[in-house]
């Protein structure tokens, strides 16, 4: 039984530089539990050093996993902006699609809870970050201008 409320696009918040959006594959909203392609449904969620919020919830209808690519489609529009997605299992496709959409995909096994996974992205926010969030929080925000400063300041020619 799904146990979806919401049903909209899955967004960024206005303010999202510093928010991680993170979209769970996941038939009951409670674990990460299904393989992208054929994921009945996707929660994702704002999450930042200090909040975890519901953003959205989406139900597709059923899939087989039989290497249909149009079945991607939809999935890989609502998820458009997200920053991860934790996942079950994922083809080689999909994977690649979502790359290049900026969607870092996360392969869990054993159906790991999706508040764990929220809490554990939350003391990452607010301690060290790993090497991939790091890159995910780069890529959010940016390169500033500030970084030719040094160049700048040791006399650098062009």
């Amino acid at each position: 039984m799904l146990l979806y409320a919401v049903e909209q696009p899955a967004h960024r918040p206005a303010s999202h530089q510093h928010v991680l959006i993170v979209a769970f594959a996941t038939s009951d909203g409670e674990c990460v539990n299904q393989h992208f392609g054929s994921s009945q449904g996707f929660h994702v969620f704002g999450i930042s050093d200090s909040k975890v919020t519901l953003l959205g919830t989406k139900v597709f209808a059923r899939e087989k996993k039989d290497g249909n690519e149009d079945k991607l489609k939809p999935k890989l529009a609502w998820l458009h902006g997200s920053d991860l997605v934790y996942v079950g299992s994922i083809g080689g496709s999909a994977t690649k699609q979502l790359i290049m959409l900026g969607i870092n995909p996360i392969v869990v096994k054993g159906g790991p809870e999706i508040m764990e996974i929220t809490e554990e992205l939350q003391a990452e926010l607010n301690g060290t970050l790993s090497p991939m969030l790091a890159r995910v929080m780069q890529q959010k925000t940016g390169k500033s201008d500030d970084r030719f400063d040094d160049i700048e300041d040791e006399g650098w020619d062009e």
